[in-house]
């Protein structure tokens, strides 16, 4: 019988895992292996949880666009609102100039790594030479990848900007600020005419990723799939005295798993026909792993990010479509400020030193990121970053600065987002002669049956359920669903 195994139970691993379910035959056998003591411990878990539909570089906007459908369409399906927090989101950009506060008002004195003098000097490290590899950015100015932004501590939005004169033409919502007024993030405080509508309802979304991660997980194993935690994969073989013995992979189990009764190493030998290295930034080290002679290694490195969650004020809860509704509005049409909101806000703006993110989620807390500092090490397992206090610090400031001094803190966060050097994900079949010599998987029609789905920087959520859709479409062999082929280049 025809098996997969993923390496890699995050957020990618997982919507592959689901979407290879429901498309492949009965018989075909799934497996997730993960090694993290605690599962959704770095991006899949801790990352904002913003969804964009056409926020893309030419080469990912197919992707982009499938993507985002396929959110909203799991959230009708399966009650998403009230599962993960789903619900449409309004983004705008802060002018804090504009706004009328001091530059200082919104950064302490604490030193940081993200602090750039030359921001246009940064790139990522490349793991397989260590030398440094420039990220490509958005299509025209910024080339095919539109991560320019993320690695120089600049606005996400700026990924709009080519077109920011007609942005609210070409995405068909008014710009006028009467009909905009009833959106406006009231929990904000900023002064209605330093926000610019950049994107409305119709084209971006928010959820929690952690809870869409526990429900993709709670459907795989509904579907068979097999969970191997903490777990990783040590190694392929062949038995070489059986010339019809398929290949089989290596599982080793740690933790409290990690020994027999009799002190013995405990594994698990998994025959496969598909290897699908799904590890975010670990992937070259998995990759390495597996394939010690290959030579080409994908070029998959870490960007740090810092992140806040509070609750503010005056952000309520979105109710779900089965609570009670909404008080209506006062008759003289003045929106009170505990009046229930509708749907969520992404908020970009700047800082001294770095691009604040600020995204409201619909259960009522605030997510606040966007510190990424790039000399911040790469842990071998996601949970053994330590936080870095001056960091946290200059996070809160700016939670206070634009949400008020009473904010409550819910978690202070790290984690770590895998980017390729194109600044595109890598979502391809690699070829037998880049893997060297040694055992290979033969897949589903014998050319080859190693996949990799990684580098997806800041927008793995929101990318995921196309990831999992077209890669599991790629392994049956069948025609995708979105044209990738820009992204099996690496």
């Amino acid at each position: 019988m025809p098996t997969t195994v993923i390496l890699g139970a995050g957020i990618i691993g997982l919507a592959t895992a689901r979407s290879l379910a429901q498309l492949a035959p009965p018989d075909h056998r799934i497996h997730l292996v993960d090694p993290a003591p605690e599962l959704f411990s770095s991006a899949s878990g801790k990352a904002a949880g913003f969804i964009a539909k056409d926020w893309f570089a030419p080469a990912i906007a197919p992707l982009g666009n499938l993507s985002f459908d396929l959110h909203r369409a799991l959230a009708d399906r399966h009650h998403g609102r009230a599962r993960w927090s789903y619900s449409e989101s309004i983004s705008y950009s802060l002018d804090r100039d504009r706004d009328g506060d001091p530059p200082d008002t919104l950064a302490d004195d604490t030193p940081s790594s993200s602090t750039s003098t030359d921001p246009g000097s940064r790139g990522t490290s490349d793991p397989s030479s260590g030398a440094e590899v420039a990220v490509a950015g958005r299509n025209g100015s910024q080339g095919q990848g539109g991560l320019d932004w993320l690695l120089q501590n600049t606005s996400r939005a700026g990924v709009l900007d080519d077109d920011s004169e007609n942005a609210h033409s070409d995405r068909g919502f008014s710009s006028d600020r009467d009909e905009a007024g009833d959106t406006l993030p009231r929990w904000l405080r900023a002064k209605p005419d330093a926000l610019q509508m950049i994107s409305d309802r119709k084209s971006t979304a928010q959820i929690h990723p952690r809870q869409l991660c526990e429900f993709l997980l709670e459907q795989c194993l509904a579907a068979g799939v097999t969970l191997h935690h903490p777990a990783r994969a040590t190694e392929l073989w062949v038995d070489e005295d059986d010339p019809e013995s398929l290949t089989r992979i290596r599982v080793q189990y740690l933790g409290l798993l990690a020994r027999t009764v009799d002190g013995r190493a405990r594994t698990v030998d998994i025959p496969c026909d598909n290897v699908v290295i799904a590890a975010g930034c670990w992937t070259p080290h998995v990759y390495s792993t597996l394939f010690p002679n290959a030579n080409r290694i994908p070029r998959i490195t870490h960007l740090a990010g810092y992140s806040v969650t509070f609750k503010a004020k005056h952000w309520p809860p979105i109710p779900s479509p089965k609570d009670t509704a909404a008080p209506a509005p006062p008759a003289d049409s003045t929106r009170r400020r505990d009046t229930a909101p509708s749907a969520c806000h992404a908020i970009f703006t700047d800082a001294n030193g770095f691009a604040p993110e600020i995204f409201s989620r619909a259960a009522g807390d605030v997510w606040l990121g966007g510190l990424n500092p790039p000399t911040t090490p790469l842990p071998a397992l996601p949970a053994q970053a330590p936080l870095e206090a001056g960091e946290l610090r200059r996070l809160l400031a700016v939670a206070h600065a634009l949400c008020g001094a009473d904010i409550e803190v819910r978690t202070q966060a790290l984690c770590f987002r895998p980017v390729s050097a194109t600044g595109r994900p890598v979502i391809a079949r690699m070829h037998e002669a880049d893997l060297g010599d040694g055992v290979k998987p033969g897949g589903h029609d014998g050319a080859g049956g190693v996949w990799v789905a990684a580098g997806h920087g800041p927008w793995g959520i929101s990318l995921s359920l196309g990831t999992g859709r077209v890669l599991s479409e790629m392994i049956l062999g069948r025609e995708t669903s979105a044209d990738v082929s820009a992204l099996a280049r690496w």
